[in-house]
């Protein structure tokens, strides 16, 4: 659900708002892997203490600097081919591998 309303938000905002943002598509998904992951029986215990014992941004927040954002839909349409676009699928596939390697998942 959480996937859908970010996303949703995402194309609402290059249809006049500030415009697709693959930085917060990011965020979005950095937020959904640290609750399924604090979720998990097998790994809850781990990622508590871990954020116990103190966490930086950067622990759980991909690097975003490199993505773009304040796309209008026109834009992103052409650029990613829209959330069906084989450039959009490889964006996001790529965000998923920068989640997947931060220490917080280690």
């Amino acid at each position: 659900m959480a996937d859908a309303v970010g996303l949703y938000k995402e194309i609402d905002d290059s249809r006049g708002g500030s415009g697709f943002s693959f930085n917060d598509i990011a965020a979005d998904r950095a937020g959904v892997r640290f609750g399924e992951s604090a979720a998990k029986s097998a790994t809850a215990h781990k990622l508590q203490t871990r954020v116990t014992d103190g966490i930086n941004e950067s622990d759980f927040m991909p690097a975003t600097a490199d993505l773009l954002e304040f796309m209008p839909e026109a834009e992103f349409k052409r650029r990613f081919g829209g959330i069906e676009g084989s450039e959009y699928k490889k964006m996001m596939a790529e965000i998923e591998r920068r989640i997947a390697a931060l220490p917080l998942y280690q």
